[in-house]
């Protein structure tokens, strides 16, 4: 796990950088929804979570935080270091999850978890700014 997540770090810092770091800052919501995911799998389960953080719907072309930007970067670190088949859609996570069976799942969910704290620790190296 702690190895795994150490791999995660470099990626997951890289993908923030080119997308949802702007000169170095991230919304400060970012910081939230990735705090918030891991509790959220435990919780209410691994689908259900993905599902809820999925909020294409309120995508209106906009450049507000969105939490299906956080299913990215989860989905470019897994690509990436482990080479997952999942695309860059902004629901490529919950399709990818959605094709795999119960123990398919269970697999990943400390994979998708150790990716989740790698990005939180990655947002801690961004400054948090506030949105308008």
């Amino acid at each position: 796990m702690k190895v795994r997540i150490e791999n995660y770090l470099p990626v997951a810092l890289s993908i923030i950088r080119e997308g949802i770091g702007k000169g170095n800052k991230v919304a400060e919501e970012y910081d939230g929804y990735a705090a918030s995911l891991g509790p959220a799998i435990i919780a209410s389960g691994l689908l259900p979570a993905i599902s809820f953080y999925t909020d294409i719907h309120k995508d209106k072309g906009d450049s507000k935080p969105h939490r299906f930007e956080i299913l990215r970067i989860i989905s470019g670190v897994l690509k990436n270091k482990d080479n997952m088949q999942i695309t860059s859609d902004k629901n490529g996570l919950l399709e990818f999850l959605l094709d795999k069976n119960i123990q398919e799942r269970e697999a990943l969910k400390p994979v998708i978890m150790d990716a989740v704290i790698a990005i939180k620790l990655s947002l801690r190296n961004f400054k948090q700014v506030k949105t308008n």
